[in-house]
């Protein structure tokens, strides 16, 4: 089986239709990653996580998120650049396991609103391109004798004590996309439903949280130092990382 961690980064609202642009202050960009391993190797990431908080000082059941200020857990600076990179240099070591699909929002709310129209819709096209290059690598890998290897797609649960709106709104979305497909795959590998979780507890996704936080990082701000030590995860078609891995929508 495959499990594929989902986070984002970024925030997929934000435009001003009667202005017909983003307001100020928000991302440009709206990035959402998939980490996605063989299940064999969910003990080796929650050991490799755990370690590199203890040799950090930090305590190994809490959760480290990319954008953690160095000063809330008690860290210099190097300290924590130096811990994000030897984070993200882990994560480089499964080959093909990141996709990332960053999607340009001006663009989307401008020149595709017939189905992208509000925050929800640009999350659940992310999502449907997400699982069709998960599907795609499933498909290579295997080929047609065993493509029906299952996928299971785990996320940071975003509800609170009084809504869960959005797990249900994200949960359709996935619902959607598995039945539809695209016109280049289907999307048979994928079970009924995705897992929401609490990544306090999850390696794993806080692991999609690094990919997503340094892919971001990239396209928002110009700054390709964790992209960089990223690269070798990402997924690659023709040995391109662009399409394949990394969807610029």
């Amino acid at each position: 089986m495959y499990i594929i961690f989902l986070d984002e980064s970024g925030q997929p609202g934000g435009f001003e239709k009667d202005n017909n642009k983003l307001v100020k202050n928000t991302s440009k960009y709206f990035v959402l990653a998939g980490f996605m391993i063989n299940a064999d190797d969910i003990l080796q990431i929650e050991k490799c996580m755990k370690d590199i908080k203890i040799k950090y000082g930090l305590n190994p059941l809490n959760e480290v998120k990319w954008h953690t200020t160095y000063s809330k857990l008690k860290l210099s600076f190097e300290q924590y650049k130096n811990m994000k990179l030897e984070i993200t240099r882990e994560i480089s070591k499964y080959k093909n396991s990141v996709i990332g699909i960053v999607m340009d929002k001006e663009n989307c709310y401008k020149n595709k609103y017939e189905y992208i129209k509000n925050h929800n819709d640009l999350y659940a096209t992310a999502l449907h391109l997400l699982m069709e290059r998960c599907s795609m690598q499933i498909a290579n890998k295997f080929k047609k004798r065993d493509n029906l290897k299952p996928a299971m797609l785990i996320a940071d649960s975003r509800k609170n004590d009084n809504n869960n709106k959005l797990d249900k709104e994200l949960q359709i979305a996935y619902l959607r996309a598995k039945n539809m497909g695209t016109h280049f795959i289907k999307f048979p590998n994928f079970c009924e439903s995705i897992v929401f979780v609490d990544s306090n507890y999850y390696s794993g996704v806080q692991f999609a949280d690094f990919c997503a936080g340094a892919i971001y990082k990239k396209y928002e701000n110009g700054n390709s130092e964790f992209f960089e030590e990223l690269k070798p995860a990402i997924r690659k078609h023709h040995n391109s990382i662009y399409g394949a891995g990394i969807k610029l929508y």
